[in-house]
């Protein structure tokens, strides 16, 4: 998956921000019709590199006199991070480079069906747990999404980078001792390069009061908490006025630093480290090590994953306080914000391959790599992990998927189910939640994945980029074409999707396998509400 598009051809484009210089960008050809559809900007920075000197620092904005000048024409390396080697996933060992913070940017070529105030932006965050992956995706590439004879409604497509894994979500009072602010930093990355894109935008032809931020998976995650963000920085600017969840809601509020610290403890005792070192004297070594080193090193950790923390500036420690109590419904109702919300019919087995348990005893470690340690056991009561039997012939396959089902209803289903039951409850608008299944299924898909697996996680994401080149027939393009027209309304802001519908939050627009879309009774509504409604409770009884 992600057909490489080539630059051979393109003819070059270019944008001045007055003051700031000229970025010359090139134009792509929608190979379908071989009408001009994206000029497109790679590597556009929003800061100051990333270096082994500014490892673990926070972001820092450019000069004030920065020159943009230059050619932005071809794609980045990947920021630093472990490779999978499970089929299930295509994290392979490849290139990196360090600095990653910079933004691809896409914008329609032809101004046919541009809005007098400017195009509407997503700013669409890369998914990958926060460990993996890239904006460098070849996926993103729209230009046959922007193609005037298949859409008339587009909008400026944002790809920011920032900092993933140890690179971007290492914590340690450290790291605090440095600079009090210091967490969270691929979140800072993201902030740095939403700001950038608001004062920006323009220049490109973008309406910067008309911005969605999104993402899959990781990227939705992230965009739940750039909007959090704003809701608890009213002195902010806010920028934000819809998001978009593709497979992805928060029901567990993120560890504390001092959660995590045992994590950054393993760290120093695997590399030889003195435990004794002053803290400058610890961050200096880690600043010294070879990134091809520490991708490697990663995995030799029993807590291999870096996640955001509740750190009191960027993520407020009442976060799940207030999604139960339905203050934050009441926020983001003040806030005017609509968002959509879905998921694929099969998340579970994606969660189930990735760093799977091997004993029932290290089935609450595992998870623990996800979240807190004290909602581990209302999760394993829930799931009846006590029932897994370690004598049957079928244990392994049972473990993989109880393991695939707490997982996946926490980072999907049930997250999302228990948000927005919390929002409907405490006045939010139903009118407002936009919510979707994705169950068709291309038959191109077939080669990289086999039929009896239906829609695994974030297999999707090729159909909500108009990814024809991977191989749709015209059936399955019409198909996708058919279902993209009201969510190409909603990212452009319109209020009456009438093939969108929103009027019962217990629905969901489900796209079926044989192509027809249909407003459906959520079946997993019931299951989904008990689960996180349990591990919100938990949460909040052990910080009362």
């Amino acid at each position: 998956m992600g057909q490489q598009v080539s630059t051979q051809g393109t003819t070059p484009y270019s944008v001045a921000i007055p003051g700031h210089g000229t970025l010359t960008g090139y134009t792509f050809k929608a190979p379908r019709t071989g009408n001009s559809s994206v000029h497109r900007f790679a590597k556009v920075p929003f800061a100051k590199p990333s270096t082994p000197e500014n490892r673990f620092k926070l972001p820092e904005p450019l000069p004030s006199d920065y020159d943009y000048t230059g050619d932005y024409k071809d794609f980045g390396l990947k920021c630093p991070q472990p490779s999978v080697p499970h089929p299930q996933f295509r994290y392979t060992k490849s290139p990196t480079e360090e600095n990653i913070l910079y933004s691809n940017i896409w914008v329609p070529a032809s101004d046919k069906y541009k809005p007098k105030d400017g195009w509407p932006v997503l700013i669409y965050i890369h998914g990958g747990f926060l460990q993996y992956s890239t904006p460098n995706n070849e996926m993103f590439n729209v230009h046959e999404m922007f193609d005037d004879e298949d859409f008339t409604q587009k909008f400026i497509l944002v790809a920011p980078g920032y900092r993933l894994n140890m690179f971007g979500f290492l914590s340690s009072k450290e790291l605090l001792e440095e600079d009090a602010k210091c967490s969270n930093q691929g979140f800072w990355d993201q902030r740095l390069a939403i700001e950038w894109t608001y004062k920006n935008i323009k220049h490109f032809g973008g309406n910067p009061d008309k911005i969605t931020v999104g993402g899959i998976s990781a990227g939705a995650y992230s965009a739940f908490f750039q909007l959090a963000y704003e809701l608890y920085h009213p002195e902010a600017e806010q920028i934000i006025k819809q998001a978009m969840f593709f497979s992805n809601m928060v029901y567990i509020q993120p560890k504390t630093i001092a959660e995590v610290q045992n994590q950054f403890d393993e760290i120093i005792e695997k590399l030889g480290i003195d435990p004794n070192a002053s803290s400058a004297e610890k961050l200096q070594k880690l600043r010294s090590i070879d990134t091809g080193f520490i991708e490697d090193f990663i995995p030799t950790l029993s807590l291999h994953t870096f996640r955001a923390v509740t750190d009191g500036h960027f993520i407020s420690p009442d976060l799940i306080k207030d999604i139960r109590s339905g203050k934050h419904a009441k926020m983001l109702a003040q806030k005017g914000v609509r968002i959509l919300i879905g998921e694929v019919d099969n998340e579970l087995v994606k969660y189930s391959y990735l760093n799977t348990p091997q004993t029932v005893s290290e089935l609450p470690l595992q998870v623990q790599n996800y979240y807190p340690k004290v909602v581990v056991p209302t999760l394993m009561d829930l799931y009846g992990a006590e029932k897994l039997d370690e004598n049957s012939p079928d244990f392994k396959e049972d473990l993989r998927k109880v393991y695939g089902a707490i997982i996946s209803d926490g980072q999907v289903y049930a997250s999302a189910r228990g948000y927005i039951n919390s929002l409907v409850q405490n006045g939010y608008p139903e009118k407002n939640i936009y919510r979707y299944r994705i169950s068709f299924r291309a038959k191109w898909l077939d080669q990289h994945i086999s039929p009896d697996l239906n829609v695994p996680h974030a297999c999707d994401a090729h159909l909500w980029f108009y990814c024809l080149r991977e191989g749709y027939t015209e059936p399955e393009r019409l198909v996708i074409n058919k279902w993209l027209q009201p969510y190409l309304q909603f990212v452009n802001f319109e209020q009456d999707i009438t093939e969108w519908p929103s009027f019962d939050a217990k629905k969901i627009r489900l796209l079926k396998r044989d192509g027809q879309a249909e407003y459906v009774e959520d079946p997993d509504w019931d299951w989904g509400v008990k689960v996180a409604t349990a591990v919100y409770d938990k949460q909040i009884e052990c910080t009362t």
